[in-house]
């Protein structure tokens, strides 16, 4: 089975957004605090000489068109005619062929879509679900809604979260700031909700070691990314280690190898590996292979994106050493990709070969905003 074609979507699906807000410059360009009510997604689709065809995703936001420049200019034309039975043992070949151009980014955004791509024909080729071509055990995975930003805003909070809670999701993450708000919406939540929060890098050191312990007290289960820069592992490892707090991290981390060494220097309590940044299913299976070895750490991927990368990311849980739910993007989607974004508390994993992943080619048609 070899590779004859790759061609990447820019596809940008508009949603109604739950707060209208004004905000600073950086704000502008933080997806959980965006002021444009649309999510981008970079499809990558490989085509090959059996017919087969492969979907992958890359991360990237704002910056796809130079994930695209990338998988156009330079990854196509490597990966163009190259046997592709074993996607890990090509995507090796590929690291190290580009290693030059950074092991992070949008160089690793772009083999991540090709990664996930080339195990979704895997799969199919083995006429098997991808979930069940890794060895998963689990067919089901319970979701979590993700949630954008209420700067703060208890009662619209809560607005979200209860009918939420009513329809059966157990666990909620909060994209906020203000320690006040996240203590008082912990504190009203039913014991049996868990509650975790991305602050998305919000504080110096000393107003983290004022703050999280605070936030443990009150009963959040985690604090992802409470520093900036979120890759200073030895500033996470202070953290945890002063206000025993449980810390999470890795949606930022640029590769596997980055991974391990958190796990080395027992830095954080949560690893959360994004398969659409950190170079695919290939990547993230090698983290889960280390995790196993490290007791003081669990996993619970990152995934804030709504194609492939999302199946591939439940896919993934079905192996993990731990039954975990899935982040899912809580966004009012005014149109869905694939049947897979009408969200419920659990998602029946694909049964079809591959990742499952059929795109409404009418909608994906009608956001199109680019193609390479």
């Amino acid at each position: 089975m070899r590779i004859t074609n790759i061609e990447s979507f820019l596809v940008r699906l508009p949603y109604t957004p739950a707060l209208t807000r004004t905000t600073n410059k950086e704000g502008r360009f933080n997806a959980a605090r965006a002021l444009h009510p649309t999510l981008d997604s970079l499809l990558v689709k490989v085509e090959t000489d059996t017919g087969l065809t492969g979907w992958g995703e890359a991360f990237g936001h704002a910056c796809n068109p130079a994930s695209m420049a990338l998988l156009s200019g330079l990854l196509a034309p490597f990966f163009t005619g190259e046997e592709c039975a074993d996607p890990a043992a090509l995507m090796q070949r590929a690291h190290y062929a580009f290693h030059s151009y950074g092991r992070g980014g949008v160089m690793m955004y772009a083999l991540s879509a090709l990664d996930i791509a080339l195990w979704d024909l895997r799969a199919k080729a083995e006429n098997l679900p991808l979930w069940q071509l890794l060895g998963g055990t689990r067919a089901q995975v319970e979701l979590y809604p993700s949630l954008t930003s209420f700067d703060g805003d208890v009662a619209k909070l809560m607005d979200c979260i209860n009918p939420l809670i009513h329809k059966g999701y157990r666990h909620i993450k909060l994209h906020e700031r203000d320690p006040l708000a996240i203590a008082e919406v912990a504190r009203v939540l039913p014991d049996n909700i868990t509650l975790m929060v991305d602050t998305n890098c919000a504080w110096d050191v000393p107003q983290a070691e004022h703050i999280l312990p605070q936030l443990q007290a009150a009963g959040v289960a985690f604090v992802e990314e409470p520093t900036f820069p979120p890759e200073n592992l030895s500033q996470l490892r202070y953290l945890r280690q002063t206000t025993g707090a449980h810390i999470a991290a890795g949606e930022n981390f640029n590769n596997s190898e980055e991974f391990a060494l958190s796990m080395a220097l027992d830095a954080v309590d949560v690893l959360q590996p994004s398969v659409a940044k950190i170079g695919g299913i290939s990547a993230v299976l090698e983290i889960i292979k280390r995790a196993r070895e490290h007791e003081n750490v669990s996993l619970l991927p990152h995934c804030f994106y709504y194609g492939p990368g999302l199946l591939a990311s439940a896919h993934l849980l079905s192996v993990m050493p731990e039954p975990v739910p899935l982040e899912v993007p809580w966004l009012m989607f005014e149109q869905t990709l694939h049947p897979f974004m009408r969200f419920q508390p659990v998602m029946n994993l694909p049964n079809a070969p591959g990742l499952g992943f059929n795109p409404d080619f009418d909608v994906l048609e009608r956001h199109l905003v680019a193609q390479g």
